[in-house]
């Protein structure tokens, strides 16, 4: 799947041993050790003692940052770029505008548009009743003739019949 110019979101899981340690920066045997006398927070589905692990991001950085050991790990650390993340906000705010204003533009025609159907709509009804009253029978001609009038429909010039 391609990405395109946006970077990939980390998840906020580990799954398994070696996820949770390369988080760390430790080997998988250091990272199973912290668990078994450190307290390490990682989870085991269904409470089996020999499943599968998983580990939540910030669980990890919470243990590091409470464990009396934490001057013994050295993770890189990466300072939120809040400029990057305002800029995006602001982008997006810009196309949650551009999009709205679209919105209402379309709005706009549909309402016109249905004023307009229903006064071809009104037109029909009227012609069927009067000739209803006058009990006058229409040839395909008549019909062809006001076709385009009581629809509102407009023919180019030199464009034949359908």
């Amino acid at each position: 799947m391609a990405v395109g110019n946006k970077k990939a979101e980390t998840p906020k899981f580990l799954s398994g041993w070696k996820e949770i340690a390369n988080y760390l920066g430790k080997g998988v045997r250091t990272v199973q050790r912290y668990e078994r006398e450190m307290g390490l927070p990682v989870r085991r589905p269904a409470g089996r003692e020999r499943a599968a692990v998983v580990a939540t991001r910030a669980e990890l950085d919470a243990w590091i940052a409470a464990s009396p050991y934490r001057n013994k790990f050295y993770l890189p650390r990466l300072a939120p770029n809040h400029q990057a993340v305002a800029d995006g906000i602001k982008r997006g705010m810009q196309e949650m505008e551009r999009l709205r204003e679209q919105m209402f533009s379309l709005r706009e025609d549909v309402s016109r548009t249905v004023v307009m159907l229903r006064e071809s709509i009104e037109a029909v009804h009227k012609e069927v009743h009067n000739s209803w009253q006058n009990r006058r029978t229409y040839s395909a001609e008549d019909f062809e003739s006001r076709r385009g009038p009581i629809f509102g429909l407009a023919r180019a010039p030199g464009a034949g019949s359908n």
